[in-house]
């Protein structure tokens, strides 16, 4: 019996209406929902999570400051004062031992700042169970399913791979939307009233869809969200309520500091928060709402479904008319509305392979979020941290919370879309710029800067290398989706999730540190414009960690090259077009190495002159500029297409360049002279991954083209000329870029 068979009509209970007894059939294809973390609107709502959460860490950190303040400002004041007393005259051994005096009232601070984000936790896990029952009784009172639909259902379990039977029940009359509900592990689908006059299709398509709700993870999720933003908003009114009964007591006079800068400003971004957190969950649930529509139809029929909305979307167009241009299905109403308009459901389930791809709207959130968590984390790692053992790792820690975050949020995304336009995939330089936009404003406005100026260091550093970390994101993703073998659904697997999570973290914490120290140096030394270039980079103290990180995702893009090369040669391209992927970058790194060398051997005599330590420091930077240059030099023929080989190219010509002074240097080294092996090869990578950073941007934007025949033997003179004018302008800047 198919799917379309008619059907033996069942009558239902309490009402005299019918609806058609869904058959029996063998099980289906499999369908398979993503894992909430391998899903891009899955781990946004993750993120949504954490942002709450932290912002009642700052609601803590008020009633902190209410009820022990003047105790933490005199035990600071103390300590400042012995401390000057104890090492007059040496600034840095008294702020450490000022660190050490204070920890027992920073561990209080932070921990009442926790027990915030401790209480809107507790309040939201009661919220799983409260709300959606509250949700079930506004929809009530509610009726048993007919036998022949909740049979047929039961079956459905089984084909998407369901935990646990959801029930199926009518709401009352003038219920018109379905939706899920029901306590952690029972869910329960509600159909309107009614439903069983639809066709057997479509009613078949709305449990299916609600049914793959299920699947996703999407109930626990959406009810997550929701009652842990009514959590946040009880945790975000104790401030206020504690001190409204402090004011109590002190007189009439004192209530005018509710409307005073301070708590005026809390007020308001709070309400900025909030609308702002739901708006977004409101776009993440639309999101949702396709990739259920997606799920639902997967090896079927999309009749049921799009009959289905095909009448929505003619409802929806009869209410507007009446309703005005709020109620249009693009009228401004459509931003909080639980579904997208049946039109835009309609399109994305017409496409060949139906796929939700990164928008700009999907960036901007992803940016926003992110830098939402990124402020509240430095705050409070820069209150738990300072005179512990993990004093020195704040930085790191800071961009590791926040940069594996990130990661399956911008990564599943992104690199799901490559996998589908495997070869020709290049992100649209609008959904970069939207990333930037949202990472922006929300340095610009973060919750937790209530009583601070805007921190303008941060908003010049982290968007940029935010936009940095999600460019070269997509190129991997691009290389990877080259290499990767067809007729397999690639998208879905378990490798590539563990791969894009993998790349995008090392990018984004790398990033992140990166921004971090530009900003901390930019403050310290604001006229030191020359060694900004070098503090992040030679003079790192992260110089080893981010040359690891460089060579894992240069051996990465390598790989992936070679395995797309030999898939070439065996498909439809010719044996020499393959070939020339590899020869060309090879090509251009080895020219790139050989300019630099001569440019070293040209000025030897300025060497011999410069002393020791400098000439060591040149052979750094003219290292890092080989790679640099050759990285320039492939995208002038490739455009952003050339980003890709470059991951692999720059830093061969690197290491290339390094091992040969290296060789070198060692043939005249006297017994104190001694140098660091490891740090002469790790520090000119670091140097590279911090120069390169800064061209990125500029070349995402380039258009993707291919070289011309001509241009694959004059792109290495241009390399080998081009690295061979910036060596010697860095010897000529007599070492301006160099000493620090």
């Amino acid at each position: 019996m198919t799917e379309t068979d008619a059907l033996a009509p069942v009558e239902t209970a309490g009402v005299g209406q019918t609806v058609a007894a869904l058959p029996t059939r063998p099980p289906g294809p499999g369908a398979r929902a993503l894992r909430v973390l391998r899903s891009p609107t899955g781990s946004r709502y993750v993120l949504l999570v954490g942002v709450l959460l932290l912002a009642g860490t700052f609601a803590g950190q008020i009633v902190h400051n209410q009820f022990f303040g003047l105790e933490w400002l005199k035990k600071q004041q103390d300590c400042l004062s012995e401390a000057e007393h104890r090492y007059p005259g040496d600034a840095l051994a008294g702020q450490m031992w000022q660190a050490r005096c204070v920890l027992p009232v920073t561990r209080r601070m932070t921990a009442v700042s926790l027990s915030g984000s401790a209480a809107v936790l507790l309040i939201s896990t009661g919220g799983l169970w409260v709300l959606p029952r509250w949700a079930l009784r506004r929809a009530g009172p509610l009726k048993p399913a007919p036998a022949g639909m909740q049979e047929w259902a039961d079956k459905e379990v089984d084909d998407l791979s369901l935990r646990s039977r959801p029930r199926i029940v009518e709401a009352a009359d003038g219920w018109e939307e379905p939706f899920t509900a029901g306590p952690p592990g029972a869910p329960v689908v509600v159909l309107p009233a009614g439903v069983g006059a639809l066709a057997p299709e479509s009613a078949k398509a709305i449990v299916r869809h609600e049914f793959a709700h299920v699947a996703a993870g999407d109930v626990r999720l959406v009810w997550l969200v929701r009652s842990t933003l009514v959590a946040t908003v009880a945790v975000l009114a104790a401030p206020v309520l504690s001190f409204v009964m402090e004011m109590r007591s002190t007189g009439p006079g004192a209530w005018g500091a509710l409307v005073g800068p301070f708590w005026g400003g809390y007020a308001v971004r709070s309400l900025l928060l909030l609308a702002a957190v739901f708006v977004v969950s409101q776009m993440v649930l639309r999101s949702r709402e396709h990739e259920a529509d997606i799920l639902s139809v997967v090896g079927r029929s999309r009749a049921g479904l799009t009959a289905m909305l095909a009448g929505a979307e003619r409802t929806q167009r009869i209410r507007g008319a009446f309703q005005g241009w709020w109620s249009a299905p693009d009228g401004p109403r459509s931003v909080l509305a639980n579904h997208p308009s049946p039109t835009r459901r309609m399109e994305v389930l017409r496409q060949p392979h139906p796929r939700l791809k990164a928008t700009c709207q999907d960036a901007a959130v992803t940016g926003l979020l992110g830098a939402l968590t990124f402020v509240s984390v430095s705050r409070l790692a820069a209150t738990a941290f300072p005179g512990t053992p993990l004093a020195p790792y704040t930085t790191l820690a800071v961009a590791l919370v926040v940069g594996v975050l990130m990661a399956p949020v911008w990564g599943t995304q992104v690199w799901q879309d490559a996998m589908d336009d495997a070869g020709t995939f290049l992100l649209p330089a609008r959904v970069l710029a939207a990333l930037g936009a949202g990472t922006a404003l929300g340095i610009l406005a973060p919750f937790d800067e209530t009583g601070y100026p805007p921190v303008w260091n941060s908003v010049a550093t982290v968007p940029p290398a935010v936009c940095v970390a999600g460019a070269l994101s997509a190129a991997l993703a691009r290389a990877c989706a080259s290499a990767a073998r067809p007729g397999r659904h690639r998208a879905r697997s378990r490798s590539l999730f563990v791969a894009a999570l993998a790349v995008n973290a090392a990018l984004f914490v790398g990033a992140l540190r990166t921004a971090q120290e530009l900003t901390l140096y930019t403050s310290v030394w604001p006229h030191a414009y020359w060694t900004w270039l070098t503090l992040p980079g030679i003079h790192s103290p992260h110089s080893g960690s981010d040359a690891v990180v460089v060579i894992f995702l240069a051996l990465l893009a390598l790989g992936w090259n070679l395995r797309s090369a030999s898939a070439a040669r065996a498909g439809t391209d010719s044996a020499m077009a393959a070939t020339w992927r590899l020869v060309l970058p090879s090509g251009v790194a080895l020219a790139a190495a050989v300019g630099v060398l001569a440019a070293r051997w040209v000025s030897r005599y300025d060497q011999a002159q410069a002393g020791f330590v400098p000439t060591l420091q040149y052979d750094r930077m003219a290292a890092a500029a080989a790679g640099l240059v050759c990285l320039l030099a492939l995208c002038a023929v490739r455009g952003k297409a050339g980003l890709g080989p470059g991951l692999w190219a720059a830093p061969l010509a690197t290491v290339l360049t390094t091992g040969v002074l290296w060789s070198v240097r060692m043939h005249f080294l006297t017994a104190d002279q001694a140098i660091s092996h490891v740090g002469y090869f790790a520090d000119p990578l670091a140097q590279l991954a911090f120069l390169g950073g800064l061209v990125v941007i500029p070349l995402a934007v380039l258009p993707a083209r291919d070289p011309a025949p001509a241009a694959r033997f004059l792109v290495p003179c241009l390399g080998a000329y081009g690295a061979a004018l910036v060596t010697a302008a860095l010897v000529r800047t007599d070492g301006i870029m160099l000493h620090f």
